[in-house]
């Protein structure tokens, strides 16, 4: 299986010779997004220095109202249309609601059920091309149509199962969809590709799955449906993979944790571990990968309190990961192979939804939440 620990992490210059035909001069190109099949795993760490400073991080919005019906709830699945109107799936009351640009709401989307225009779990992924909004239920597998005034255009049942995510693949209306689901003589929880209620392909294996539906994963497409895909286990590897599941390398990272990842209880022995949130590839080839790390004063900010089960936890101060994680933004030039810039920022950023806007969920003064939308940028005059 890809990524095993036998496979040998390579220096760039060493790896991009190899795949070059042994070409192996220094000067040879070293362009990661011409590549079509490799084993190898490239230690980007060991490529240019970085940038401090070069990437920028703006405000751009504010979305949600202290009461109904604008009022919004954690959510991670959100996308803008071609209007810069923003859409969130609310998971728990399982509708969809609409801010324009300004931050004004505009409308909700849809109601519970499992009808046309009806959801359980609603993921806006995009629009289709032509302006209209793509929702994925992630819990029943279905794919709904919505036009830019807001009415019922179409749905089709996509492959059965509930999803983690679902990542709209090229504009043909096939999706990359992570799921509890395996197919025959499949081991782990594989990744799929999917067209309707078929199955195309199915890579990407996971090993030693923790329980039913434990299948976590980030991922990232770019516009030539590369598949990029990264485990939530606090490991720095970014495997990429062709539109057909082929495995075409490995970039690996820093070191983000200094032990193997725990799930038990947090506690001064036990540290809560960081890892990549989310990945986008922009229309630079440049893979931007955002991460949760450990803020260097954490156990400065944990404390005990007593379980229902009369067990001791530690826990953050009033709640708030804030005080114990920060992001941590690096910046991947695909095209030179190069780790270009990386920043820390204090805003937990938690999911793309636009080129370059990523959102992060805050309470306001009254304890009401919102989410914050953010514009990254890179400017190497900086």
């Amino acid at each position: 299986m890809f990524g095993k620990s036998t496979t040998a992490t390579l220096p760039l210059t060493v790896a991009l010779a190899s795949w070059l035909g042994g070409c192996g001069s220094p000067d040879s190109p070293r362009d990661l997004t011409t590549l079509q099949d490799s084993t190898a795993i490239v230690n980007i760490l060991e490529s240019a220095a970085t940038c401090g400073s070069c990437i920028t991080v703006d405000r751009v919005v504010t979305l949600g109202d202290t009461i109904e019906p604008g009022y919004i709830d954690w959510s991670i699945y959100a996308a803008v249309d071609d209007l810069g109107n923003y859409w969130v799936g609310m998971p728990r009351e399982s509708v969809v609601k609409v801010w324009d640009a300004e931050g004004s709401f505009l409308r909700q989307v849809g109601r519970r059920g499992d009808g046309p225009m009806e959801f359980r779990r609603p993921a806006p992924v995009g629009t289709d091309g032509e302006g209209r909004m793509r929702v994925v239920d992630l819990a029943n597998g279905r794919e709904t149509v919505v036009n830019a005034d807001f009415s019922y255009h179409s749905d089709r049942s996509l492959f059965p199962g509930s999803y983690q995510v679902a990542v709209p693949l090229r504009a043909d209306g096939r999706y990359l969809v992570n799921t509890s689901r395996t197919t025959a003589g499949s081991e782990g929880v594989p990744l799929h590709i999917v067209e309707g209620l078929d199955i195309l392909h199915s890579f990407d294996q996971m090993e030693g799955i923790e329980g039913p539906g434990f299948a976590p994963r980030v991922l990232a497409v770019d516009r030539e449906a590369r598949i990029y895909s990264a485990r939530e286990v606090g490991d720095y590897l970014i495997r990429v993979w062709s539109e057909s599941g082929a495995r075409i390398l490995g970039l690996r990272g820093p070191r983000l944790n200094e032990r193997e990842a725990s799930r038990g209880a947090w506690s001064p022995d036990n540290p809560p571990y960081s890892r990549i949130f989310a990945m986008q590839v922009d229309g630079e080839h440049r893979l931007w990968v955002l991460a949760h790390v450990r803020r260097d004063d954490w156990l400065d900010h944990l404390e005990e309190r007593v379980m229902p089960n009369g067990g001791i936890a530690h826990v953050p101060t009033d709640d708030d990961w804030g005080y114990v994680f920060e992001s941590r933004i690096d910046l991947i030039d695909l095209n030179s192979g190069s780790f270009i810039a990386t920043r820390r920022h204090d805003a937990l950023l938690e999911a793309f939804v636009g080129d370059g806007l990523v959102i992060e969920t805050v309470e306001n003064e009254r304890a009401y939440p919102q989410l914050v939308v953010w514009r990254l940028g890179f400017d190497s005059s900086r």
